[in-house]
């Protein structure tokens, strides 16, 4: 029953994060720990779903891709994923889905805040390096790798297409970067590979599409703020019963 609801959660999440660019984590993460799977579970079948689904994107959007910009994203997360993979093996889980709970409740705040803030200058020197550490931090430790990420893109108004794909480009890296940090650390969920992530990748590839091709016919700003709403509650759930 657990792999039956967490395959319809990913399906919603993977549809999010395909509408949205960035939703995936920040609604897969608190709603299969509120099912009460393990956070070395959780972080690992959430680092190996979005990877797959992002590859689609990464290749589709390109030509729209800032080289450098992603590059010291990717470069900034390695150091990240290695301190968040320690995080996740050595403090206590109820401790961390505490700390995910704020954190996801924390992102939807400033996320959407960003979506009515003013038009602001580009990043200072070093941000995507910074955005990148913090991404990587919170990949391996509760797989919230995008928040940094997308507030800084977020901040520098980027048009949407390049906004999807520095992002899709981020998630493959980063996520397979950190899949190997997790093995390296021993914190890697085999049972999280096999069977969930087999059973539940078809689910999260159909969601993904479907949100991917729906998005340019939902009104932009009322669907990511309902998203949000959806994000703030899920992660305000999983920090009262952490």
């Amino acid at each position: 029953m657990t792999l039956v609801v967490g395959a319809i959660s990913v399906f919603c999440a993977s549809f999010l994060g395909g509408a949205t660019g960035f939703g995936y984590s920040l609604v897969a993460t608190p709603v299969l720990l509120l099912l009460g799977l393990p956070l070395p579970f959780v972080v690992t079948v959430n680092l190996a779903l979005a990877f797959v689904t992002r590859l689609s994107v990464a290749y589709r959007l390109r030509d729209d891709v800032w080289p450098a910009r992603v590059a010291w994203l990717i470069a900034g997360s390695v150091p990240g994923l290695w301190l968040g993979a320690e995080v996740l093996t050595t403090v206590p889980e109820s401790t961390i889905k505490l700390a995910a709970g704020v954190v996801v409740m924390i992102a939807a705040v400033l996320l959407a805040r960003s979506l009515s803030a003013p038009e602001t200058p580009r990043s200072v020197p070093g941000a995507p390096v910074v955005a990148g550490f913090l991404g990587g931090f919170l990949g391996s430790s509760v797989s919230l790798n995008g928040v940094a990420p997308v507030l800084l893109l977020a901040r520098d108004r980027i048009e949407p297409r390049a906004f999807l794909a520095n992002l899709a480009v981020y998630f493959v890296a980063s996520n397979a970067i950190g899949l190997a940090v997790l093995l390296a650390a021993g914190a890697l969920d085999p049972d999280a590979l096999f069977p969930a992530f087999v059973l539940w990748l078809p689910g999260s590839l159909a969601g993904n599409w479907i949100g991917t091709t729906l998005a340019p016919r939902l009104p932009d700003i009322a669907f990511r703020r309902l998203t949000l709403v959806i994000v703030f509650v899920a992660g305000g759930v999983t920090a009262i019963t952490a």
